[in-house]
């Protein structure tokens, strides 16, 4: 489930909006609909649910790190 705090009301809005699209081309053409200030919080609502939602892939970053050194020239 993602999780994203401390939004303000009008943010969660938009959010449950863009939730209801059903497809790319019905986003796109609300998308359109907006003016730039709030394309640019749509965008940024966007990139807030990507990196939400690929959190759990990158906890173990430790693991990845002394994959790395073993095969770092010297």
């Amino acid at each position: 489930m993602i999780q994203i705090e401390k939004l303000t009301p009008y943010q969660c809005e938009m959010l449950d909006t863009m939730w209801e699209m059903e497809t790319e081309s019905e986003y796109f053409a609300w998308y359109e609909l907006l003016d730039r200030e709030d394309q640019l919080l749509a965008e940024s609502l966007q990139c807030l649910i990507i990196l939400e939602s690929m959190e759990p892939t990158m906890t173990d970053t430790a693991k990845a790190a002394r994959y790395l050194k073993k095969f770092q020239l010297q």
